[in-house]
């Protein structure tokens, strides 16, 4: 049985000062000498290729082996959505590696899991945020760390068999880019995935729209990480950002993965001291004990711009 487990993701601030003495009462304490995975292998749970951009960032940086086992992460969700992801993109990408350190009988694992759709900001455009999770149950933590990007390729179009289909590939920037079609209505197969060349694409088209009941194919950009070269620089960004995670030790007990665990907001404004949303200091914790220290992002007598108010400037 894995042991309970404490995460990367806490959101608890109780009790925290803005004094940068670290002060906790660790259950435990972890070797202060070589880095604890240095020579060890993690399993990395993928179907789709993501040994070379999650392996190299860990190795360099903690020296911690990465072998790929290729289980069917299909079954917690697919981006076509014949199969709906069962939760949240953590407990997604944590299930993952799991789905892997059951499948190679071992105890620490890697997965990763990207949510990819309009920005809630700025919904014209695409966002790409990816996860990267080590799952630790001989020691009962998760480490995870994440990474945005608006660089993502992500097209969609409906066609008819006869259209013109330059534009669409060029926005696609196909083949380099796979694409996925599919009936635009009514039936949800036949699904082609991972077509690379016109001539497939061409006929993947026509059999989808004989399949429709309005007659059109939907044509989109695969998404899988074997398919979309976008999406893996931003897989890759953040598993170095995982790695540099668990390069930094908690300062309390010395368990890896120390970083930032949440953000206060909150300065007053300087006309009328209402609070405004801007972030005024970052918490970093540890994964393993309950180590919390505040760092501020502003001094103490920083003062918000009124026309960034919701008072002064609603």
């Amino acid at each position: 049985m894995p042991r309970p487990q404490r995460t990367s993701s806490s959101r608890s601030s109780e009790g925290l000062t803005t004094n940068p003495e670290v002060t906790c009462r660790p259950s435990r304490s972890w070797s202060r000498g070589h880095h604890p995975y240095a020579g060890l292998t993690a399993v990395l749970a993928t179907k789709h290729d993501k040994l070379p951009l999650i392996a190299p960032p860990l190795e360099a940086a903690i020296g911690l082996q990465v072998e790929a086992v290729p289980v069917d992460t299909d079954v917690l969700g697919t981006f076509t959505g014949d199969i709906p992801r069962p939760g949240p993109a953590l407990d997604t990408a944590i299930a993952k590696a799991r789905l892997g350190m059951r499948a190679a009988g071992r105890s620490l694992g890697l997965a990763s899991e990207g949510s990819i759709g309009p920005d809630p900001a700025l919904p014209f455009v695409h966002a790409d945020r990816e996860i990267v999770v080590l799952v630790d149950d001989e020691h009962g933590i998760v480490v995870w760390e994440s990474h945005a990007s608006w660089d993502i390729v992500a097209a969609s179009t409906t066609v008819r068999p006869d259209d013109d289909l330059e534009p669409f590939l060029r926005e696609a920037h196909f083949p380099e880019h796979q694409v996925i079609v599919r009936p635009n209505h009514g039936v949800l197969h036949p699904i082609y995935k991972g077509i690379a060349s016109l001539d497939h694409l061409t006929s993947a088209i026509a059999e989808c729209a004989r399949a429709a009941t309005d007659g059109l194919a939907r044509v989109e950009t695969d998404l899988r990480a074997n398919a979309c070269p976008s999406r893996r620089s931003a897989i890759a960004a953040a598993a170095q950002r995982l790695a540099d995670r668990i390069a930094a030790r908690c300062p309390g007990c010395g368990a890896p993965g120390w970083g930032r665990v949440d953000v206060l907001v909150g300065i007053p404004c300087a006309w009328c001291g209402t609070e405004v949303p801007t972030p005024r200091a970052e918490i970093d914790g540890c994964v393993a004990c309950d180590c919390r220290q505040m760092r501020p992002l502003v001094a103490a007598e920083h003062r918000a711009d009124p026309s960034e108010c919701p008072v002064c400037n609603p």
